[in-house]
């Protein structure tokens, strides 16, 4: 089999690994650092008049999307209300206007907004107006949030980070290891493959964004509304950045395709190199301005350490592509007895600035070690260390390669290696490629994840439970049974809770909540949480607060709709260990 027949194969390792990458990308729930810290009407207050406005406050600055605060009547009709906006000077407040008086009955309000870190974040509360004992009719709200947008903004996202690793990747390859290969079709098409793909998910992404942290569907790409929307968060003017760049690098392109000459002076292939990098840093803030580096300790640090991790990331496995797909193929001594040396050396030093970078990265969003196993963020950082570990590893296996073939500093060794040998070397660069766009894919995945740090801290982490392992986070039916838990180690790391919702039906209820160490005995724990959530109308969280100690609690809360919910517990057992747990609970009429 030639090297040309094997393009083919070259491209199905990339499509596995863009499958791959882009299932998950889709796995992984979006969460924001913004928390409601305060509403007006609070969660469970009751009102012998019908308040004039909802306030809702969060801990950080949010954009509210244009449906993004709605409000449910008793007999879950949805309610028609203001604008929501801004108070003057405050973006960590929503206020809307009600359109009219409120009859007396249980309100359910249903908020979701986007935190400054471009994320969005969603939960409920209920409030009454009149006799706290009036129940509200067994009428299900509409269910007006289909959530298939979320889909294409990730597949979006990931095509934004491929492509601007294959324009990057591409061209300083093509500046700094094989000026001659400008000329050449395949290198044409690889580079401009990139460009295109990163102005398409740009623009893709501008459009799906404001669907997106709607929870709505692709149809609204085009909502004027939502556009407005997306263009009033960061990440919306970041996108809108990132479009103009890349219009803006179209004509250096075009230069380092016809105009560089095919061997360089020293001074000019540093130049041209530099060029690019600084071009390549320019578009990599767009992404860095708009994600997790904003927000959180060392900030003003976090944006040029997220830069670097970027582009160096983007060299390296933009280069592989480069040489596995356009410049192997051409079996050109000469110059790959120059090119393969000098990308081995460049991708050493990649990979130091992503170590170093990526240590920094982890200590700010992870925090200590046992929020790495502990939530849905640490696992999927562990999941790409160990394959960047993977790259790592196959990247000495080619740099040994290429020492024993072309020798040191580039010179020829041993006649250099013959087709067979060239073609083995060509499969390996096609196995790091499509590991390298794995990696891509949880990069983007762990971009749309609240960071380790806070999602442990707030004990609210619905994607730890939904992805640990342990018996004790599958959802269970609502009969009085104890349902178990496991949380690390320690005297109180084993248990069960069990949960009895009554009356299991629309309208005022209590929850009841005992915690069971393994001989049945009450067990005392630090700290517990619970929330309830339907699911099937994307209602929820609503938080439900907890009085007791000695291993029992009481809740008091008000169930707005039939249907079947879900009990979210947290049970805290250490300063560093918990539990999630979720149990169904199926509410009548």
């Amino acid at each position: 089999m030639t090297l040309t027949r094997t393009r083919g194969a070259g491209l199905a390792v990339l499509l596995a690994g863009f499958a791959t990458a882009v299932s998950l990308v889709m796995a992984s729930p979006a969460w924001a650092h913004a928390e409601l810290v305060d509403a007006a009407p609070a969660n469970g207050q009751i009102y012998q008049d019908s308040p004039r406005t909802l306030l809702l406050q969060f801990t950080d600055p949010v954009t509210v999307p244009p449906d993004g605060l709605r409000l449910f009547g008793p007999d879950g009709a949805r309610i028609g209300i203001g604008a929501p906006v801004h108070r003057v000077g405050d973006d960590t407040s929503v206020e809307a206007p009600l359109n009219g008086k409120l009859a007396d009955g249980v309100y359910t309000v249903s908020w979701r907004v986007v935190s400054s870190d471009s994320h969005p974040v969603q939960g409920a509360y209920t409030f009454t107006v009149g006799t706290p004992g009036s129940r509200p009719a067994a009428v299900t709200p509409p269910g007006d949030r289909s959530g298939d947008a979320a889909t294409a903004y990730g597949a979006a996202r990931w095509a934004a980070f491929a492509g601007f690793a294959v324009l990057l990747g591409t061209a300083f390859y093509l500046a700094w290891c094989w000026p001659a290969g400008a000329r050449r079709r395949p290198a044409r098409r690889v580079l401009w493959a990139g460009w295109g793909a990163s102005l398409a998910a740009a623009i893709a992404s501008g459009l799906l964004y404001g669907p997106y942290v709607a929870d709505g569907d692709v149809a609204g790409a085009f909502d004027p509304r939502l556009l407005s929307t997306t263009w009033a968060t960061g990440l919306g003017r970041a996108l809108g950045i990132r479009v103009a760049l890349l219009l803006a690098a179209a004509p250096a392109l075009v230069w380092l395709l016809n105009r560089y000459p095919d061997a360089p002076d020293r001074r000019t292939r540093w130049t041209v190199a530099a060029a690019v990098l600084a071009a390549a840093a320019a578009l990599a803030v767009t992404w860095s301005i708009a994600n997790h580096s904003v927000t959180g300790e060392a900030g003003g640090f976090a944006v040029p350490v997220d830069v670097v991790h970027l582009v160096a990331g983007s060299v390296w496995l933009g280069g592989l592509v480069a040489l596995a797909m356009t410049h192997v193929p051409t079996r050109d001594a000469v110059t790959l007895r120059v090119a393969v040396p000098r990308f081995s050396h460049t991708a050493l030093v990649c990979v130091a600035l992503m170590v170093a970078t990526g240590l920094f990265q982890a200590w700010r969003q992870v925090g200590s070690p046992p929020t790495l196993f502990a939530t849905a963020y640490g696992r999927v950082l562990l999941a790409k260390v160990a394959l960047v570990v993977v790259l790592v590893a196959l990247g000495a296996a080619a740099r040994g390669w290429v020492a024993r073939h072309y020798g040191a500093g580039g010179k020829r060794h041993r006649g250099g290696p013959d087709p067979h040998q060239l073609y083995a070397f060509y499969r390996r660069l096609l196995t790091e490629t499509g590991v390298g766009a794995v990696v891509l894919g949880l990069s983007a995945a762990l971009v749309a994840m609240e960071p380790a740090r806070s999602a442990f801290a707030e004990h609210r982490s619905t994607a730890a439970a939904a992805n640990t392992a342990a018996p004790a986070n599958r959802a269970v039916p609502a009969v009085p049974t104890p349902v178990p838990f496991s949380a690390g180690s320690g005297p109180a790391s084993r248990g069960a809770v069990l949960l009895v919702v009554f009356p299991p039906k629309v309208g005022p209820a209590q929850l009841h909540l005992s915690v069971l160490d393994p001989n049945g005995a009450p067990l005392n724990v630090p700290e517990v949480h619970a929330a309830m959530t339907l699911p099937d109308r994307d209602l929820g969280p609503i938080p439900v607060e907890l009085q007791g100690a000695g291993g029992h609690y009481i809740g008091q809360l008000n169930l707005p709709f039939p249907g079947r919910w879900q009990a979210v517990l947290t049970v805290r057992t250490t300063e560093t260990d918990q539990a999630t747990v979720r149990v169904v609970v199926d509410v009548s009429a």
